[in-house]
């Protein structure tokens, strides 16, 4: 009985599956965070960019 259990590989790939997509979304929870920060700046550049391109047109 012990060995026929050891020997089921059925459900095997639901677990398998299932970790890696646990992995996959802690990999893209890491890069969103520390992209954040960047992505922060870019649209703070754009913004002041658009700000004195606006204040020039006026």
């Amino acid at each position: 009985m012990i060995k026929e259990f050891l020997k089921d590989e059925q459900g095997q790939d639901i677990v398998e599956y299932s970790l890696l997509l646990v992995l996959i979304g802690a990999a893209a929870i890491f890069v969103l965070t520390s992209m954040g920060t960047s992505i922060s700046q870019i649209f703070q550049k754009i913004n002041t960019r658009l700000s004195s391109a606006n204040a020039s047109i006026s």
